[in-house]
């Protein structure tokens, strides 16, 4: 136990940067630069935390004088878990299995528990960031509209604690299980991906069924919906069935220091330090002995005769299509990036399923609406919802860090900057292409939106696409992160990541603004869609040139 809290307190340094940043800022005057860009970006989330703040005293109005206003906890600690189970699968299998510095710790005389614990404490930590622009503001902002006292500030800091631990502590078993199982085979980089979509269509699967069956138990009758409102817990224990641990952490809240209250503090607690402590069990069980072996690459020689070889060599590869293949692998081989790249195009259309398959309600309701409309509107949110699935995921904003300490060959093989970055280009364009296809086969199928309205929806985004593909590869281009410990690193705790989202939503909004602007002056939905289409030409081409042009200037520039 010794030897735990000083690898605790390394890992975290390792992980945040810290001191590397402080080099790079104050001796080496390095990143100066970032320091606006950063303050401009926190100042840019104001207008979006105060959307959300004016929806929540709005939700709270109408829930309060039916007494249902605890539900309101209820959804904001249920979205921060689900959030938490969704995406956490990303960083325990990252961090537990493919973290370079496994190959220093592993050898030293470290208990395989203390290992998991200090990568489970990061992972942890980088939760409480994650969910905190979901869940605080629900947490801080039901304490001042509700006028909590002292007991419930003790409690919200306590029950925001304790959140990411359940469901991390599940998908950490569950991972550690999976993974001991995987390394009984050959194939385990494909076996990690199946793995992994089995997980999570597990979870989704789950969500979806107790929605339906939630749903179901929704009697419209007058007398039943005057009973069912009568109690206060009705509205937050329908929410939260789908995961009790909700249910736990909002009637500790609301309980005060009562003894429904502290029953549900004992719960929620017992609960978190149960499967915490099922973490040290599965580390000295599972752990390494699903960890050995998993970089190994296994594979069969192939013999190759001289005149094949020789035909290989003299024929070669379009230096677009190799470095496209190289791409490809990259991405391909290390499940992290699969995941992390192209798993967000499928999976935000799976959850626009997954609302409008739970039942009757007023979402479903809403979304099937919109499907069903004709406006210029209708079409350009369609279009926003493709362009989400499609370019949002990271992939281009980190095709340059991916390479990591491998930018080198990059630097050195015979092939042009702007061949590579044409090649690196069509790999990120078809991740965005399958996001917007399948976003549109949603639509279509599930929204039962307008195949005419769809169509002009899936140009648009598609032309966008370009734009916001082209601006991420020049972000990362500009300052790519190739020191990474982590594969995770490269993606989701990559700045240039969070850079081209602020970036993109720039972009969005001036594009929302200019139509709102000519829908304003009278112009008709059809001529409004010509010039947006043939702006947004006019902008593809004039970005991606740049693009080329900056490739040229930059990768010669590039330090590994």
């Amino acid at each position: 136990m010794n030897k735990l809290w000083p690898l605790i307190r390394v890992s975290l340094k390792v992980n945040f940067g810290l001191s590397v940043l402080r080099d790079r800022l104050f001796k080496k005057k390095k990143d100066i630069w970032m320091v606006p860009l950063i303050a401009l970006a926190v100042l840019g989330l104001f207008p979006a935390l105060y959307g959300y703040l004016k929806l929540i005293k709005y939700i709270y109005g109408i829930l309060q004088p039916m007494g249902q206003e605890h539900a309101i906890l209820t959804f904001g600690i249920l979205a921060g878990q689900f959030v938490i189970l969704l995406f956490g699968l990303y960083y325990v299998i990252s961090a537990f299995y493919f973290s370079k510095d496994l190959q220093i710790l592993v050898p030293l005389p470290l208990k395989p528990f203390a290992v998991m614990l200090s990568k489970f404490t990061v992972i942890l930590v980088n939760e409480y960031l994650t969910v905190a622009v979901l869940v605080l503001p629900v947490l801080i902002y039901f304490g001042v509209l509700s006028k909590g006292g002292p007991a419930y500030w003790i409690k919200a800091l306590i029950v925001y604690l304790l959140l990411p631990v359940i469901p991390l502590a599940i998908v950490s078993l569950l991972v550690v299980s999976m993974m001991r199982l995987i390394n009984l085979s050959r194939k385990k980089d494909a076996l990690i991906i199946v793995g992994s979509l089995i997980l999570i269509a597990a979870g989704l699967s789950l969500q979806l069924g107790l929605g339906v069956s939630r749903s179901r138990g929704l009697n419209p009758d007058p007398q039943v919906m005057i009973r069912f409102f009568a109690s206060p817990d009705s509205l937050l224990t329908k929410v939260g069935a789908g995961f009790p641990p909700s249910i736990w952490a909002t009637k500790t809240l609301v309980g005060g220091l009562t003894g429904p209250g502290l029953l549900n503090l004992l719960i929620f607690a017992g609960t978190s330090l149960a499967l915490f402590y099922g973490i040290p069990v599965m580390a000295e069980k599972l752990f390494y002995r699903g960890l050995i072996g998993i970089g190994e690459i296994s594979g069969r020689r192939k013999t190759i005769s001289q005149k094949d070889m020789a035909r290989q060599v003299s024929s070669g590869r379009r230096p677009i299509k190799a470095i496209f293949l190289r791409e490809w692998r990259i991405m391909n081989r290390t499940p992290i990036f699969l995941l992390n790249g192209s798993l967000t195009s499928l999976l935000f259309p799976l959850i626009i399923v997954l609302i409008t398959k739970t039942g009757r309600g007023y979402a479903a309701f809403f979304l099937r609406a919109i499907g069903s409309g004709t406006s210029i509107y209708v079409t350009l949110g369609a279009a926003a919802f493709m362009i989400f699935c499609g370019c949002l995921n990271g992939t281009a904003s980190s095709t340059f860090s991916r390479e990591g300490s491998q930018f080198w060959m990059s630097k050195v093989i015979p092939v042009s900057p702007r061949e590579q970055v044409i090649a690196k280009f069509l790999h990120s364009y078809i991740i965005a292409l399958l996001g917007a296809v399948t976003a549109s086969v949603v639509l279509v199928v599930v929204l039962h939106m307008k195949a005419a309205a769809c169509a002009a929806a899936i140009i648009l985004a598609l032309i966008t696409g370009i734009i916001l593909n082209v601006i991420g590869m020049i972000i990362d281009l500009a300052r790519p992160l190739l020191e990474w410990t982590n594969p995770q690193k490269a993606i989701k705790q990559n700045l240039n990541v969070l850079f081209a989202v602020f970036a993109d939503l720039g972009v969005l909004s001036i594009l929302w603004l200019f139509v709102h602007f000519m829908v304003r002056a009278g112009i008709a939905g059809s001529v409004i869609l010509i010039v947006l289409f043939a702006a947004l030409v006019l902008l593809s081409l004039v970005s991606f040139q740049f693009l080329l042009k900056f490739a040229a200037k930059r990768y010669n520039a590039i330090e590994v």
